[in-house]
């Protein structure tokens, strides 16, 4: 039974919370000249539950719920809580972290959840389905905002990439530091490093790099990624440059550098179409073993159309191939696709 001091501490708290949801739909039609392969198709994306609320002045929580595909299930659809984390803010502008979270390693990871609406592009860049970390489960001591230039930092330590949402690998953690600064209001410049290490080179669902995973190998490997963010979205210009570096070392082959590079640029006309190229490669060394070695490029040219803040349609004509003068790693195999996402929020 609760107590009287219980019950009046309950009301009085008063709580806010916030509920938003975000979804998109997509059809994508894509050619593989080398295997005369064609593919067209509607698909139900990402539909995802955000909550932000507000215990009192200093505590405040959020969480991500996302229902997605998942061939595992007799639906094809599965649950999945992106991030469940506590927020205190002991002191101005700083602020400690625990539970499940993004790890800001570097400004799309920082800034973007699984809300489409707010991606400037349809797909990721292709950093994130190799070297990214993109959940953690741990703490985190970050600082936004700060003094005339608005400096910002993140320092966390968490479990590792290999650890699942409910165990972890013998003792093991990951390190994870990135300062920003952002002299004008739109406008960040980032740095970021990681480090992890894997036993067995295993991946959990805190990375996706299970498409491109190296099955084959199952001796242990450490890691430690770099990142630097350029990212100016105000007014009508749009750029965001996004660079890493990650070095892997092993005891059968030692060390090997992989770098990656996404570039966005967009531009407004009448804060409504926003005509847009991107960029993206990457090149896994030829030493690598934690994922799959490859070179690759990807050109897209978009449109977006901003109906309404909740609600925009983007265009994208995209071509992969991997890069003639790389030959100690194989290409990307060639591709031709054109996309159409629907993004909303309610």
């Amino acid at each position: 039974m609760l107590c009287v001091s219980c019950i009046t501490f309950l009301v009085n708290a008063q709580p806010t919370i916030e509920v938003n949801g975000f979804g998109h739909l997509e059809y994508e039609f894509y050619h593989m000249p080398d295997t005369d392969e064609n593919k067209s198709e509607f698909n139900l994306g990402e539909h995802d539950l955000f909550v932000n609320g507000r215990l009192n002045k200093k505590i405040s929580f959020l969480s991500e719920l996302v229902v997605r595909e998942d061939k595992k299930t007799s639906s094809g659809f599965g649950v999945s809580l992106e991030r469940a984390l506590i927020r205190y803010n002991y002191k101005g502008n700083h602020s400690i972290h625990i539970g499940k979270m993004h790890t800001a390693i570097n400004y799309w990871n920082d800034v973007y959840h699984h809300g489409r609406i707010f991606f400037p592009t349809i797909d990721r860049p292709l950093n994130f389905d190799f070297f990214m970390p993109i959940h953690t489960l741990g703490v985190k001591a970050a600082g936004y905002n700060l003094g005339d230039i608005g400096f910002g930092y993140d320092l966390q330590i968490a479990n590792s990439m290999a650890s699942t949402d409910f165990e972890s690998e013998g003792i093991n953690f990951s390190y994870m530091a990135s300062a920003r600064i952002e002299p004008v209001d739109g406008t960040r410049f980032m740095i970021g490093y990681y480090r992890d290490f894997l036993h067995h080179n295993t991946h959990g669902p805190q990375a996706h790099s299970g498409t491109y995973h190296n099955d084959d190998y199952h001796g242990s490997i450490a890691i430690n990624k770099f990142c630097l963010s350029i990212a100016r979205f105000e007014r009508k210009l749009e750029l965001l440059n996004e660079f890493g570096y990650t070095q892997t070392a092993t005891d059968s082959l030692g060390r090997s550098g992989n770098i990656t590079n996404y570039t966005y640029i967009g531009y407004q006309i009448n804060q409504k179409y926003v005509p847009f190229v991107m960029m993206d490669f990457i090149r896994v060394g030829a030493k690598e073993l934690h994922v799959t070695r490859l070179n690759g490029i990807k050109f897209s040219l978009g449109m977006r159309l901003e109906f309404d803040p909740r609600c925009n349609l983007k265009i994208q004509l995209e071509h992969y191939g991997g890069i003639n003068s790389i030959s100690d790693v194989p290409g990307m195999q060639r591709k031709y696709e054109i996309k159409f996402q629907l993004a909303y929020a309610i």
